[in-house]
């Protein structure tokens, strides 16, 4: 099997797939119809997509340069994905946002996946509680799945506490697990 490799009786298993998905803030309507239809060129049919949402909330140490936008989506893929894909979907993201940047200047593309276990987003800043990848690229938990409940990780962008986004992502959680149930 290529999925899994014997080291000294030891089976080192591959997870299974992650479902993807992409948060999208923008100020311009327009420049998100644009992100969907050029992530789903990109990743895959968009299999769920978000009601508007809150604000993205900024991190602290980007609050003095940067201007979010009012719109915030976020997009679900058919696609499964491998959890080492993230840097380059992380890289894809960012070609992508520098491409409608002149439409759009507060556009952000935040890319992560959702695990049975937890939802990971990649980010290219640094910081104490992500772990580096590779290619500029660090992962961040921001939900762990205990105990049948999903709980926000105190270290994760403000954004992710808000309660429509945790709905959101309570809802994708049951899609996945539904999906993988029936595999």
């Amino acid at each position: 099997m290529n999925d899994q490799l014997i080291v000294n009786q030891e089976i080192l298993k591959r997870p299974p797939g992650s479902t993807l998905f992409i948060i999208s803030s923008f100020s311009k309507m327009e420049t998100f119809y644009r992100v969907k239809e050029i992530a789903s060129q990109e990743f895959s049919k968009v299999q769920i997509e978000s009601n508007p949402l809150p604000k993205w909330t900024v991190e602290i140490s980007e609050k003095l340069n940067t201007r979010v936008g009012e719109g915030t989506k976020i997009l679900a893929f058919k696609r499964r994905i491998h959890r080492e894909e993230l840097p380059e979907i992380k890289n894809r993201c960012v070609k992508i946002r520098k491409s409608l940047l002149k439409a759009d200047e507060t556009l952000r593309i935040i890319p992560g996946y959702l695990s049975s276990h937890n939802v990971v987003t990649a980010s290219i800043n640094d910081d104490f509680h992500r772990i580096y990848l590779y290619h500029g690229v660090y992962a961040e938990i921001v939900y762990k799945y205990e105990k049948l409940e999903l709980k926000f990780i105190d270290t994760a962008p403000e954004f992710f506490a808000l309660r429509d986004v945790m709905y959101f992502f309570k809802s994708l959680r049951e899609y996945h697990v539904n999906l993988e149930n029936k595999r």
